[in-house]
């Protein structure tokens, strides 16, 4: 059952992010390959942008950004040069928005874009859609975004060929330039388990055997329940024999107060950007949940619990910090921006003609298939599809351009000698190497968000190149998996 496979590698690959993030091993990793691989600002940039791409390989690269940003941020207090804040800026965003986007592509797990393309497969019944899993996927991801992402580096220095080398006076201590051996270890350890149950899943396919799981599947289950387990209630301080209680209490009480503390962090949020006033709701219900915090610790324990804020010093990952650590402004607005989206996609549309779709996906389907359907061989239908994908993303969401261009997609695969498994995953990692603007992703809106002064036409001018190499490579790629199928 490949959805609870895919529902288990996501979660499990988000905690394990909030892992790495707690023991700074992105800090230290900075600190380490500057430290052994020279102090230039080149050099600072190939290390944002391959952690960044190493990481989004097998997290979800939106995490990734939000957990480099305050990195980013921090080595901009660095400048030697105040002048040339908006080019330095612009560089980390390419190094960024190139590393993350780029290694989304590889994994079942980079991109929220690979896994809704795998529901899109189940809900179109594709032919030898079982085949789509997380070791599958990284079988041919990988291969081409190593190819995209060594372009990219290429690219990147290119822009930045202009930047001072002393841009940047970034000292490292010894202590802070060691190797973060342990938690890399332990992400190393998830990752090849993950790998080497998917890979099996792949070749050997065992039929279920208990409740229409299989043993693959059961491992699974086991794994993410040890996962949360750990993650949240192993406790840190072994010698004290109520830890597991206080930490099952603390994360208890934190998941059913996720509804307040949404509605009262969206409502901060709202008041920090916009100036709104709405203090007394987010005042109000936090400090309601504070005495209620309070007086259930205290009745358990006979201690107070700190406030709603503190993390929980005695478990691996604290929840509390995990929840109100959460972007809810820009949450909002991908929220509002996917409604509008939304509405203007469904407009036109006739309740009384289901058959028929609104203006926008009527016009654009026809101009796809008007494009698309002449052009029967693979040669050409490849890599015209995902020029497509590539800049049609950078106007429209990535994954209503997968949601609009899948059915047309399938439907046109028997006028070509390609499969409709393997055109909709091209149309997928087309749609998602999308570097131009930063509308194309919520990678790239949360990296334009968090970074200042950054130059977009310098950031336009860095993308057009990268879209056109991207989806010449992804079409190089799918072309050569086809001839050997």
């Amino acid at each position: 059952m490949n959805l609870l496979q895919n529902v288990i590698i996501l979660t499990t690959g988000f905690l394990l992010s909030q892992v790495l993030i707690a023991t700074n091993t992105h800090y230290r990793l900075i600190a380490f390959l500057l430290r052994h691989g020279g102090s230039g600002f080149r050099s600072l940039l190939t290390s944002v942008l391959l952690i960044s791409y190493g990481l989004s390989i097998f997290l979800s690269n939106t995490v990734v950004v939000l957990a480099m940003l305050p990195v980013i941020n921090r080595l901009m207090n660095f400048l030697s040069d105040r002048a040339s804040k908006k080019e330095i800026a612009t560089m980390f965003y390419l190094a960024l928005t190139f590393g993350a986007t780029t290694g989304g592509l590889a994994s079942l797990s980079g991109n929220p874009l690979n896994a809704f393309a795998v529901g899109l497969l189940e809900f179109y019944r594709v032919d030898h859609r079982e085949q789509v899993n997380f070791f599958s996927w990284l079988m041919v991801g990988l291969p081409v975004s190593l190819l995209i992402i060594t372009c990219g580096r290429t690219i990147l220095l290119h822009a930045a060929r202009n930047c001072s080398e002393t841009a940047l006076v970034y000292a490292t201590s010894s202590e802070t330039a060691l190797f973060p051996h342990r938690p890399l270890l332990f992400f190393a350890i998830n990752m090849g388990f993950v790998t080497t149950l998917t890979g099996v899943q792949f070749f050997l396919k065992p039929e279920p055997s208990v409740a229409s799981l299989s043993w693959i599947d059961l491992s699974f289950l086991c794994y993410g329940m040890f996962f949360i387990l750990f993650s949240f209630l192993y406790p840190e301080k072994k010698g004290e024999p109520r830890s597991i209680r206080k930490n099952a209490l603390f994360l208890i009480f934190f998941v059913a107060a996720f509804p307040v503390l949404l509605f009262s962090r969206i409502a901060m949020e709202m008041e920090r950007h916009l100036r709104i006033p709405l203090t007394p709701f987010h005042v109000v219900p936090e400090r309601a949940l504070q005495k209620f915090f309070d007086a259930v610790w205290g009745r358990i324990f006979g201690e107070q619990p700190g406030s709603l804020e503190t993390p929980n010093g005695n478990a691996v990952l604290s929840i509390n910090r995990i929840i109100l650590d959460i972007p809810y402004f820009g949450l909002l607005l991908i929220m509002i921006f996917g409604s509008l989206l939304y509405f203007a996609v469904k407009a036109g549309d006739n309740p009384a003609t289901p058959e028929s779709d609104g203006y926008i996906i009527t016009s654009l389907g026809a101009l796809v298939l008007g494009v698309l359907e002449p052009l029967k061989s693979p040669l050409l239908f490849l890599p015209v599809m995902n020029m497509a994908a590539v800049f049609s993303s950078e106007l429209l969401s990535n994954t209503a351009i997968v949601a609009i261009l899948a059915p047309l997609v399938i439907t046109l695969a028997p006028h070509t000698s390609l499969s409709a498994l393997l055109l909709l995953l091209s149309l997928t990692i087309g749609a998602s190497a999308a570097y131009m603007t930063p509308l194309a992703s919520p990678a790239n809106t949360l990296a334009f968000g968090g970074l200042e002064h950054v130059s977009l036409k310098t950031v336009v001018k860095a993308g057009l190149i990268m879209n056109i190499t991207s989806a010449a490579l992804i079409s190089l790629t799918f072309l050569g998996i086809s001839f050997f199928l």
